[in-house]
């Protein structure tokens, strides 16, 4: 395209952008909830007045959020800036001076007085586009910018159900082995009882006194954990750990099935696949800036005031200046400046493309992780749920047939263990289930519009 084409017909340089279009998959592989959804935000599914409260401290408190905010506020700004190279700039200007010239040169030697005010306007014609690509690089890095914003704040949203829910799991293991730690130290008072009357060996008493510590050093280890959470909730709601206070209970019942929806609906929904699109239109138009300083740069310029030995004098006949006239820039010779210029934009729309193309990828994966999540934990809570149901049985038959003298010590032990193990194991499979609902609303956009 020559120079008289570009300018005849108004179109800017640099490759217009296209809409990707990645491979969609027709359908997801897992089998996907059938359930229809009507709420404002997701976490109305859960008709948690608490988990609502904490996602709403941490959307209005969050550090990191409001970081990212004026981020995005910085960028809109960006746009007015890259704006202004549209628009003619003004500049007035006011200068005073004493001066006197040499009278070796053959100059007067007197010192005069120099007052000047003066207006410029300089205009840039963007003929070539170069500026327009320059907005619309900005226009993307805004809408980039708003879309890491939302994208960080499904995170944290998420993050924080997800620990809210973790904390319950581990208060319900918590409860679950506060039981086993008296049920424990009960069962060492009885065994050192039959053992001073020679009932049993002091074995009996070492292996209950092995058990009962166990049990508090397992109780301890959940209570490390379950501060842990505490504090990681206080961070994400923007408050100081040690002023952070909340009212625990156990995790019971099932977490909500969130729908899927349809592969081809992802790519609207999440918000990083937005971010990578918008950073992909910004390096493509970059590139358009880049060939946009190959071509002149055509300013209308002028300039008009007033000079005179005395401010007085400004206004007097013979005092006016003036000066108007385009001024014409052309790189000839940049030492292969420009050219490197060029090369690295399309080396960074290339990089912006590919980074576009796994951010879908894992995405995809994303959905399928968790739908795979939502088929076989349901299975494996139902394992579990019997496998508590029987082994509690089974501890109470065995407890009672020790009593009895009918089995010995270390057939209670194993009762008991078993039991405990399969309390621990449902709980925190059902903390499994949680989290993985929340995982799949995540997935997915944390919406289903």
């Amino acid at each position: 395209m020559t120079v008289l084409s570009l300018v005849l017909s108004g179109c800017a340089v640099g490759p217009d952008f296209a809409q990707p279009e990645p491979a969609t998959p027709q359908a997801y592989t897992q089998p996907t909830p059938s359930v229809e959804i009507d709420v404002k935000h997701w976490t109305e599914l859960f008709a948690d007045v608490q988990l609502t409260q904490l996602v709403s401290q941490a959307r209005a408190h969050n550090h990191s959020l409001n970081a990212l905010y004026q981020r995005t506020r910085q960028s809109r700004a960006l746009i007015r800036q890259e704006q202004a190279g549209r628009r003619p700039q003004v500049d007035a200007d006011r200068t005073y001076a004493r001066y006197k010239d040499s009278e070796a040169l053959g100059n007067t030697g007197d010192a005069e007085d120099a007052y000047n005010a003066s207006l410029t306007l300089g205009w840039e014609l963007d003929l070539f586009g170069r500026v327009a690509r320059l907005v619309e690089a900005a226009e993307a890095d805004a809408a980039a910018s708003e879309a890491a914003y939302q994208d960080l704040l499904l995170i944290t949203e998420t993050d924080v159900a997800i620990n809210y829910f973790r904390l319950r799991a581990i208060e319900r293991e918590v409860q679950s082995v506060q039981r086993s730690v008296e049920t424990r130290r009960e069962s060492l008072e009885i065994v050192k009882k039959r053992y001073e009357n020679g009932a049993v060996s002091d074995l009996d008493v070492a292996q209950s006194e092995t058990l009962l510590a166990q049990s508090e050093a397992d109780l301890a280890s959940l209570l490390r954990s379950r501060d842990t959470r505490k504090n990681a909730l206080a961070v994400l709601t923007g408050q100081a750990a040690p002023d952070f206070s909340i009212q625990v209970t156990a995790l019971t019942g099932k977490p909500v099935d969130a729908p899927a929806g349809l592969p081809s609906e992802l790519l609207q929904r999440r918000p990083d696949i937005r971010l990578a699109e918008q950073n992909l239109r910004a390096a493509n138009a970059r590139i358009g800036v880049a060939k946009g300083n190959f071509f002149p740069r055509i300013t209308l310029g002028a300039s008009g005031g007033f000079a005179a030995s005395a401010a007085s004098d400004w206004f007097k006949a013979g005092s006016e200046l003036y000066s108007f006239g385009p001024n014409i820039n052309l790189p000839l010779f940049q030492g292969g400046r420009l050219r490197a210029d060029l090369s690295r934009s399309e080396y960074a729309y290339a990089e912006a493309a590919a980074n576009y193309e796994q951010t879908v990828v894992e995405a995809f994966a994303e959905v399928e992780d968790a739908l795979s999540g939502w088929r076989h934990l349901s299975v494996q809570r139902a394992a579990l749920e019997r496998a508590a149901h029987a082994s509690a049985r089974a501890q109470t038959i065995s407890d009672n047939q020790y009593r009895n003298g009918i089995v010995d010590f270390i057939s209670s032990l194993d009762s008991e263990r078993t039991a405990l193990e399969a309390e621990r194991s449902l709980a925190q499979i059902i903390g499994d289930e949680y989290e993985n609902s929340i995982r799949l609303i995540r997935a997915i956009g944390g919406n289903w519009n």
